[in-house]
């Protein structure tokens, strides 16, 4: 044991035991003790920093994915919309059967593909399975058209007389609809009664065409409809009506005429209280179809919409015959 050594404390005025120094391996110790808790305090703030920063980037994907899902229904609602027309109408007028449902229904049998994702969390499992379900049926609906419109397109080639017979233009290229088909009140008899066309409201003599190749059927005046003309389309299996004109036509009965070519001027002819032209497209009986359906046939996605947007703005407007 070595020995104690003593300082002389001047305030106590007594002498007190020299605490001896401190050895170089004990200091050594308390420096690294010290840099690892400096070690450990840096990895535990930089985890949790980490954690912090991935739950965010986390919540910020699945936020994306759930506005990708809105998405995915919205284009899913305008294919079924698409997929509508083609078994309502473009197969009805091409004479084409429709497509089976078990085909129109397609789908994926065999093992379950998303199991891949079943090793993630509950909910970004769950959104990730829906997002993916949804893309993967969305592409095979859109295969399943396109290979629809492609019969289509080569059933078109194969009839094209039937095809240039089908109405599929407006009867004038300015005015807006007025009325269309549906039971109407009648401006000047002033009882409800049906209306089986459109109207279009032009000024008097606007140049008015036919929307599709045919014959002159009939030309004549009554009370009602005031001058018309009847075009008859038979390879298509339709007939038009344009009504309330200025004058008879100038063409002789049984003439050929083409889509496009004029068959006559608006006026206000008959029972009408404005100038206007009534248009109705009919089967071969007689039975009057919605025109509507056949405007959409020359017109771009877009035209069609806001000519839609116009049937919607005039249901409460008073029919002009």
């Amino acid at each position: 044991m070595g020995l104690q050594r003593y300082d002389f404390n001047a305030e106590k005025l007594e002498f007190v035991v020299r605490k001896p120094p401190l050895s170089r391996p004990a200091l050594v110790s308390l420096c690294v003790l010290g840099l690892v808790a400096i070690v450990v305090s840096a990895i535990v703030l930089s985890t949790s920093f980490q954690d912090g920063q991935l739950a965010a980037e986390n919540q910020s994907l699945r936020n994306q994915l759930s506005g990708y899902q809105q998405e995915v229904s919205n284009l899913s609602d305008e294919l079924s919309d698409i997929s509508a027309r083609d078994r309502e109408l473009y197969r009805v007028i091409m004479g084409a059967d429709p497509i089976p449902e078990d085909v129109s229904r397609v789908g994926i049998g065999g093992t379950d593909p998303y199991s891949r994702f079943d090793g993630l969390s509950e909910s970004a499992a769950i959104l990730l399975r829906e997002n993916t379900e949804k893309l993967d049926e969305l592409e095979r609906r859109l295969k399943l058209q396109s290979i629809s419109f492609e019969y289509l397109e080569e059933t078109a080639r194969d009839r094209p007389e039937m095809w240039q017979q089908t109405p599929s233009i407006m009867p004038t290229t300015t005015g807006r609809i007025s009325s269309f088909k549906g039971m109407r009140l009648h401006p000047i008899l002033r009882y409800m009664r049906q209306h089986n066309g459109v109207d279009i409201a032009v000024p008097k003599n606007t140049p008015v065409y036919a929307t599709a190749n045919g014959v002159v059927e009939k030309i004549h005046h009554a009370p009602g409809y005031g001058h018309y003309i009847v075009l008859n389309h038979p390879k298509a299996g339709y007939r038009t009506l344009y009504a309330h004109l200025n004058s008879a036509p100038r063409i002789p009965l049984g003439a050929a005429v083409v889509r496009g070519e004029q068959i006559g001027l608006s006026g206000n002819s008959g029972l009408s209280v404005a100038p206007h032209v009534h248009y109705e497209v009919q089967d071969q009986d007689g039975t009057p179809l919605r025109p509507r359906d056949f405007f959409m046939l020359g017109m771009s996605p877009q035209d069609y919409q806001q000519l839609l947007e116009e049937y919607s703005k005039v249901d409460h407007l008073p029919s002009l015959d």
